[in-house]
């Protein structure tokens, strides 16, 4: 009987021994598996995040398409054929100096004013840009910023890599966003845009030496703050980062990191 008792409460202590391996093996696959879903869960919310945003960012575009061709074909045409009835009432008033006169400076007011149409309708919408692509694009760019008071260099390596068409934008919008920071916020003086690729990487800067600025401060207002966010948000679409090397009385350093595997080809200009 001793032996038979023996037997059975070695048996027991096996069994009982199995079912708690078993038990702990169960949970751990539980655990790994909940902590499997958890990581998918995440992964959804943050392509789900990514997805709402360039959409946010195709409905942007659109909405600048359809702004600039209101412009090109509403005011700019109506401007048009305001200046030519212009031309034809100064033609019938005859040789009246002061009435010449005014003709003359209200001529000069409506071009002025179709010059400030078509600049408008350009940074709406970058033609340039879908064109000849994003180099010419922020040639034009630098081009037209540098005035008597500021001057904006862009450097590039001769051998340019070209980007995907929705990176292009990205990066164009961004440096555009910067540049006009810099020139308007930082009263700066001399700007360099630099674009290169290294390493499977494009790497976007733009260095000022303007009055800088609190990166905190301005993050914390809603209002000052919203052209940083969005080029935050614009990178968050395709993996990329932003570092601000800025401080309040002294030049601004901003860089932009995109690795190409991961600038996933979002079409933001259909």
């Amino acid at each position: 009987m001793s032996i038979d008792s023996s037997f059975v409460i070695a048996l027991g202590t096996a069994v009982l021994l199995t079912m708690a391996v078993f038990i702990i093996i169960f949970v751990a696959y539980y655990q790994q598996k909940q902590a499997k879903q958890q990581l998918a869960f995440k992964e959804l919310q943050v392509q789900h995040r990514r997805d709402l945003m360039a959409a946010t960012f195709r409905g942007q575009e659109e909405e600048r398409k359809r702004l600039a061709e209101d412009m090109h074909d509403g005011i700019g045409t109506m401007l048009s054929v305001t200046k030519m009835s212009l031309n034809q009432l100064e033609r019938q008033a005859g040789n009246d100096v002061m009435l010449g006169f005014q003709f003359q400076k209200t001529r000069s007011m409506i071009d002025e004013t179709m010059t400030n149409v078509r600049r408008i309708s350009r940074n709406l919408v970058p033609t340039t840009l879908e064109r000849f692509g994003l180099l010419a694009a922020l040639e034009e760019l630098a081009d037209r910023a540098t005035d008597k008071d500021t001057e904006v260099q862009l450097t590039y390596p001769e051998s340019a890599i070209p980007f995907p068409p929705a990176l292009d934008l990205m990066l164009y919008r961004i440096t555009q966003e910067l540049v006009n920071n810099a020139i308007r916020h930082a009263r700066a003086r001399h700007i360099i845009i630099q674009l290169f690729s290294i390493d499977n990487e494009v790497r976007l800067s733009v260095l000022d030496d303007g009055v800088g600025f609190d990166f905190d401060v301005i993050m914390e207002n809603k209002q000052g703050g919203l052209g940083l966010r969005n080029i935050e948000s614009r990178l968050s679409v395709v993996n990329g980062h932003v570092t601000f090397d800025v401080a309040p009385g002294r030049g601004s350093q901003i860089h932009i990191q995109v690795r190409l595997y991961d600038a996933q080809p979002v079409d933001l200009m259909s």
